[in-house]
């Protein structure tokens, strides 16, 4: 694999990871505000940004990066 390769798939693994929480976060958003009794409204997540998944693939490049 060669490093832009690896790149990428870390990049898709953020962005996997990202979609996956907003997902989660906009599904019980949508459980909560349709079947609930409570007059508080809970809000949408926002989707992520691709200053969010670039973020997200720093991170996971670090860890896979790290020599110890």
């Amino acid at each position: 694999m060669t490093p832009y390769e690896l790149r990428f798939e870390i990049f898709k693994q953020a962005y996997s990871m990202l979609n996956d929480q907003f997902s989660i976060e906009h599904d019980t958003a949508r459980c909560w505000n349709d079947n609930s009794m409570h007059t508080v409204k809970m809000d949408y997540p926002e989707y992520p940004s691709l200053n969010q998944v670039l973020k997200q693939a720093a991170i996971i490049n670090d860890f896979v990066s790290e020599t110890k």
